[in-house]
C-alpha cells in the first residue's frame, strides 16, 4: 500500500522572503529561478501543492520536488544567515537550482573534429562505400570503425557539419602572416 508523504511545510525568514520576492519580481534572474521562488514562497504563505500546481499552471511533481528541496535545507539555510549573511542569496540560489547530473558530456579534441568533417570532404567511395554522398550516420560508423573516436551520435557528427562546436581562431594557424 502507498505511504501518503506529509507534505514538507516552508518557514522563511525575513530576509529569505525578501530575496524569493525579488527573484519572482526580477526580470533579470532565469525563468526557472523565478518559478522555484514563487513556488517556495506560495508554499511558505501555506498554500498546498495541488492549489500551486492549478494557480501556476505547473505539474505536481515539480511544486512537490522544490517545496520539499528547500524545505530540506531549511536548517543549512538558516545558519547561513547567521554566520555569513553575506552568501545567503547565493545559498538560495544552489537550493533552487538543479542538481549536477551524473556524467559528463563527452569532449572530441580538435583534431577527431577535423578528420570527421575532412572524412566528409572526400567521397563515400574512396573508403569503400557503395555510395555518392555522405550521411551523418555513415559517418559517424565510419569515423568509429577508422579509430578516429570511439563512440559519437549521428546527431554530434551533425553539429560538426554544420559547424556548431567550430570557431574561427583570431591568429593565423595555417600560413604565417607576411610582415
Amino acid at each position: 500500500m502507498a505511504q501518503l508523504q506529509a507534505k514538507v511545510i516552508i518557514i522563511l525568514s525575513e530576509n529569505q522572503k525578501r530575496i524569493l520576492t525579488e527573484f519572482t519580481k526580477s526580470t533579470h534572474q532565469p525563468l526557472h529561478l523565478k518559478k522555484r521562488s514563487e513556488i517556495v514562497l506560495r508554499a511558505s504563505e501555506g498554500q498546498s501543492n495541488h492549489q500551486i500546481k492549478r494557480e501556476m499552471g505547473i505539474d505536481k511533481n515539480t511544486v512537490r520536488r522544490w517545496r520539499n528541496g528547500f524545505g530540506s535545507r531549511h536548517e543549512q539555510l538558516l545558519r547561513i544567515e547567521k554566520e555569513s549573511p553575506h552568501k545567503l542569496r547565493g545559498a538560495i540560489i544552489e537550493s533552487l537550482s538543479d542538481a549536477q547530473r551524473s556524467g559528463s558530456p563527452t569532449t572530441y579534441r580538435d583534431e577527431q573534429v577535423a578528420a570527421i568533417i575532412a572524412m566528409a570532404c572526400e567521397s563515400p567511395e574512396k573508403f569503400d562505400l557503395p555510395f555518392s554522398h555522405w550521411t551523418p550516420g555513415l559517418l559517424q560508423k565510419k569515423a568509429i570503425e577508422l579509430g578516429i573516436v570511439e563512440n559519437i551520435s549521428v546527431r554530434q557528427v551533425g553539429r560538426f557539419l554544420k559547424g556548431e562546436r567550430l570557431a574561427t581562431s583570431s591568429k593565423p594557424v595555417l600560413v604565417k602572416p607576411k610582415h
